[in-house]
């Protein structure tokens, strides 16, 4: 009869520390005739013995061990704009611009530590994280894609300098991967550094303004330089494997009809690995997205004393207005959320609200 007990699946660490972090900031603030304000931060942290998670070899018997495995920096920019219009004037507004700007790196690992490959993945098949020095944290780590064979002979002729076939199981349909290492092969030694979720810079914009009674609020906020991770491909792309519904961007595959696809062939039997971890998952996750419009008319005081109540406010609002971006998932704000890995989160929802604000 089978009992049911517990194994251990993490190894003890007796020499782990708590990580250590030291920050220098230098910040300036400036108010010019009380219109236009600037706030600047220009910032450095290091944080070394960073505490993470290394996965064991097999013969560990054990799957991770939580270490302390080395140094990161981090260093940027942060500003912030504010201008402000005559508050005596009939018409007043206000705009406000944030942009920040981050640098990561890692500076060295624990002694014996190339890299650590990342645990986080997604269903098991794709694990395309790692953490190597000289990269930013949880960078892709990836085959690179040369576009698709359009033909069985131009399969057959992809060859290594001593004649072999790079790529035995590649047929017309399939992806060309790069054989980086040159060694007449695709394996894991022809992965590289493709990028990390971290952008080039984030920013935010927002304008208010007042006329009378009327009362007007935008508020955007993007990234730029980001890239995204599309694991949901795997399902919704390929035809190998579990059964899931299919995205419209499948209608893309190649076929002798469609030469130009950007989809590898159709195909139950993935003998080629065209859906293993490579660039083809990797997309610009950029977005500028409308978070914000709000409209509002308060009802002139002559008119609220005679219904006896204090300030009446009336107000349309809405949220998640549009995006614009060029990524094809569900939703590319997922930050650094699960490490840029897009896994199918759900998309944010927009919604619209009509709103009655009463002061008794």
């Amino acid at each position: 009869t089978l009992q049911t007990g517990y194994i251990q699946t993490i190894l003890a660490n007796k020499n782990l520390t708590w990580a250590e972090s030291k920050q220098t900031n230098i910040g300036l603030d400036v108010t010019v005739f009380d219109r236009l304000s600037l706030v600047a931060d220009y910032f450095i942290k290091e944080t070394n013995k960073m505490i993470l998670t290394r996965t064991l070899p097999g013969t560990a018997g054990l799957n991770t061990q939580t270490i302390n495995a080395g140094l990161v920096k981090d260093k940027g920019i942060e500003l912030g704009l504010t201008y402000n219009s005559n508050k005596q004037a009939a018409f007043t507004y206000s705009v406000n611009a944030t942009l920040t700007k981050l640098n990561n790196k890692v500076e060295e690992l624990a002694p014996g530590l190339e890299n650590i490959a990342v645990g986080t993945n997604f269903r098991n098949e794709l694990a395309p994280l790692t953490i190597n020095v000289g990269q930013p944290l949880y960078s892709y780590y990836v085959l690179k894609t040369d576009g698709i064979f359009q033909s069985n002979a131009e399969a057959d002729n992809y060859k290594s300098a001593g004649g072999q076939k790079i790529q035995p199981n590649a047929k017309a349909g399939d992806f060309k991967f790069v054989d980086i290492n040159g060694d007449g092969s695709i394996d894991g030694n022809d992965r590289y550094f493709a990028g990390s979720a971290y952008p080039d810079f984030s920013y935010g914009l927002s304008f208010n303004a007042s006329y009378k009674n009327f009362d007007f609020n935008i508020f955007a906020q993007g990234v730029q330089g980001n890239k995204l991770f599309n694991a949901v491909k795997r399902t919704t792309y390929s035809a190998s494997g579990p059964s899931y519904n299919k995205l419209v961007g499948i209608l893309d595959a190649w076929s002798p009809e469609n030469t130009g696809g950007k989809v590898p062939i159709i195909s139950t039997s993935d003998n080629n690995g065209n859906f293993n971890a490579s660039d083809f998952y990797i997309e610009d996750g950029s977005y500028l997205r409308i978070r914000n419009v709000t409209l509002g008319y308060s009802l002139p005081k002559s008119l609220t004393s005679k219904l006896k109540t204090g300030a009446v406010r009336i107000y349309a609002t809405a949220n998640n207005l549009f995006t614009i971006t060029d990524y094809s998932g569900f939703d590319p704000e997922i930050g650094m959320d699960n490490n840029g890995l897009d896994v199918g989160r759900y998309p944010q929802a927009r919604s619209f609200i009509l709103g009655l604000s009463v002061n008794l």
